[in-house]
């Protein structure tokens, strides 16, 4: 069917001023698991939604996630402070309002995190750089798991053979929208991405686009997707190999 150029393509709600990023960038907040809400100083009430710093500019990733079971937000956060300005404040806010507070620092990450009994926090920022600094601050309501939603539980699409690795969804009021990273049996991305084609076909879906897939500047394939579309529901799926194995991140919506 031709070259499919994959550019992420979902998104989880946004605020009234964020900007709206893509899914690669999700994906990304997904694995680091962490939420943010940039609003109020109340750090200790019940969903998690307090920044200790005020940030200049925010860009969401998602408000209203749930990652393998867990609530969750997170977003991208400038700040017009330092990084080591910007990770010492948030100690002391933590430190001083009873949360565990934790800093790890490499030569890429500087890493903070605290952790109350109903919250996990995240931060990552640039490690000495100077103001303006950027980073993604996220954090987890812990204790509390969420079944998916009606319209996204898998009776409603099929799911190809494989390991679960991450699960995530988002709702943003007019589309509910559902991540999986899995790990697959089939010894190519080509093959895997061949049966979960024909799969979808069987069942009534109807092919958008399919083939080897290339990100910006048309670049060589790394993989091969597939787009398809049924009712209501649209899905994208992206197939990687690397090292033997065989992974798909597949995107589901439902408008």
């Amino acid at each position: 069917m031709g070259t499919l150029r994959v550019f992420a393509a979902r998104t989880a709600r946004s605020g009234p001023s964020a900007t709206v990023l893509p899914a690669r960038v999700v994906r990304c907040a997904a694995v680091v698991c962490v939420l943010a809400s940039a609003a109020a100083h109340a750090l200790g009430d019940e969903t998690c939604g307090d920044i200790p710093v005020a940030g200049e500019k925010v860009a969401w990733i998602g408000q209203d996630m749930v990652i393998n079971g867990t609530p969750t937000q997170a977003a991208l956060i400038t700040f017009n402070l330092s990084s080591s300005q910007v990770a010492d404040a948030f100690i002391q806010y933590w430190t001083q309002h009873g949360v565990a507070a934790h800093r790890m620092q490499d030569k890429s990450t500087l890493m903070i995190s605290g952790i109350s009994s109903q919250c996990s926090y995240t931060l990552q920022l640039p490690p000495g750089q100077s103001a303006p600094v950027r980073g993604l601050y996220s954090a987890m309501r812990l204790g509390e798991a969420k079944a998916l939603p009606r319209m996204l539980r898998s009776a409603n699409y099929p799911l190809p053979l494989g390991k679960i690795l991450l699960d995530m969804t988002s709702n943003d009021g007019a589309t509910v929208a559902r991540t999986v990273q899995m790990s697959l049996p089939q010894a190519s991305s080509q093959e895997a991405s061949a049966a979960y084609a024909e799969q979808l076909k069987r069942d009534g879906w109807r092919t958008i686009a399919g083939g080897p897939a290339i990100g910006r500047s048309n670049r060589a394939p790394f993989g091969y997707a597939i787009a398809v579309q049924k009712d209501a529901y649209r899905l994208d799926a992206a197939f990687t190999q690397a090292r033997g194995s065989t992974s798909v991140v597949i995107n589901v919506s439902y408008e």
